[in-house]
């Protein structure tokens, strides 16, 4: 089973704009979207699309923790959050002409101590070893790092699989505890290892290589157009790219539905380059919809088929 953890969960609103912002004027929409997010969110939503079943836990709060959990339920997404004083965050996301985004989210709701240990006890009903835990997102107010750590320690000692999709520093100090999957973009990637944001695969590579030295067992650099990297301790890494085909209407969530895909193919025991390539496709179908909008895997295997997969 797939448990997905999103600390710090979120209305998303997309706006689409007709033209560049301008400032203290009106400015057009052209379309609008509000969808359930938060990356933990997106990740189970992204694995309901391609057929996969999976558990979402978190916190919520308010009348948009209520609607969140309502959208989820009508997706045929399972969930067991935990309910938190405060009103679940909304993030708002302006999509420019050509597809470039600018975000604004907010913080979250705060997470008190005795909301934090209701939370771990509901966490210690799906330790099984066969479980796949997704953990994602930033630490939410309230939460200590040792508490978020502590939450990684737990599903590491009861033999789950762990993949972690984080902001840079956040994913560093989960590390030490040898995360089976980590998955930053280029931007967190910049953070991580404290180099210039790059999109060139070759030099991500170099990036990547001292992170499996600090514990991270298999590492998914994804690079914005240029596709993503995949590199281990044991296979050939891997550099994948789709050919140019539909331009992109958001990027938003498709690095999410890149983790969903891992996920899944993990789940279903897929190879090493087979989840590559799937988790490729995945990310590039989803960003060819509008919205954080999630691809079928008919569409995912629409540009499987087209993927160019070199050893770097």
């Amino acid at each position: 089973m797939i448990i997905t953890i999103t600390l710090n969960p979120a209305i998303d609103r997309t706006l689409v704009l007709e033209a560049p912002v301008e400032l203290s004027t009106v400015n057009s929409v052209v379309k609008s979207y509000v969808e359930v997010g938060g990356r933990g969110i997106n990740v189970s939503r992204a694995i309901r699309a391609i057929g996969g079943e999976c558990v979402a836990l978190g916190f919520t709060a308010g009348n948009n923790g209520r609607s969140l959990k309502n959208a989820l339920t009508a997706l045929g997404i399972t969930h067991d959050f935990t309910d938190v004083t405060g009103e679940t965050r909304t993030n708002t996301q302006i999509v420019h002409p050509g597809g470039e985004h600018t975000d604004f989210n907010e913080p979250g709701t705060a997470v008190e101590e005795e909301d934090y240990l209701r939370f771990i006890e509901k966490l210690k009903t799906y330790l099984d070893p066969n479980n796949l835990f997704v953990l994602c997102g930033r630490i939410p107010p309230g939460m200590k790092e040792k508490q978020y750590l502590k939450i990684i320690r737990i599903i590491k000692k009861a033999g789950c699989a762990l993949l972690i999709d984080s902001d840079g520093d956040t994913m560093r100090s989960t590390l030490p505890f040898k995360p089976d999957f980590i998955k930053p973009n280029s931007t967190e990637l910049a953070k991580l290892t404290g180099k210039p944001r790059t999109h060139d695969p070759e030099e991500a590579y170099e990036y990547v290589k001292p992170l499996l030295a600090e514990g991270a067992q298999t590492i998914c650099a994804s690079l914005g157009h240029n596709g993503a990297i995949f590199v281990n301790h044991t296979d050939k890494p891997l550099y994948i790219i789709a050919n140019a085909g539909a331009a992109a209407q958001s990027a938003v969530g498709s690095g999410d539905a890149m983790v969903g895909a891992i996920a899944h193919a993990y789940s279903q025991g897929m190879s090493y380059e087979e989840t590559a390539k799937f988790a490729v496709a995945m990310g590039t179908a989803s960003a060819k919809l509008p919205g954080t909008q999630m691809a079928t895997m008919k569409e995912a295997y629409e540009v499987y088929e087209t993927l160019k997969v070199y050893t770097l």
